[in-house]
């Protein structure tokens, strides 16, 4: 994850240092998978730090879903990046960060 994550941003700097941010996770398997899904969110927030963010206590909001093969969904207006993932023919963990709109939590 580490070296996708790098590839997004220059190796000197982060992306976020002081921001509210919001974590959006997908998870693809390619089969059942072992394990909770939790267990997915910990691990890659934890390694999204420090090369994304300075520190994953910027993290307020986290979304994560698994979709299975056997389960097919359509998203409406996915990105460039999400399309791409969907096309992988092995597990793939699709990783989206944005700064936290407060007015979309407060209603």
């Amino acid at each position: 994850m580490l070296a996708a994550a790098e590839a997004e941003v220059d190796g000197g700097s982060w992306a976020f240092v002081d921001s509210q941010l919001s974590v959006t996770l997908f998870y693809f398997p390619q089969a059942q998978m072992q394990g909770d899904v939790d267990n997915i969110a910990k691990l890659a927030i934890d390694a999204l730090a420090p090369r994304i963010y300075l520190d994953d206590s910027l993290v307020d909001r986290v979304l994560v879903q698994r979709f299975y093969p056997d389960n097919p969904v359509t998203f409406i207006d996915p990105s460039e990046k999400l399309l791409k993932a969907l096309t992988i023919k092995e597990p793939v963990l699709f990783v989206k960060i944005d700064d936290v709109k407060l007015e979309e939590v407060a209603t």
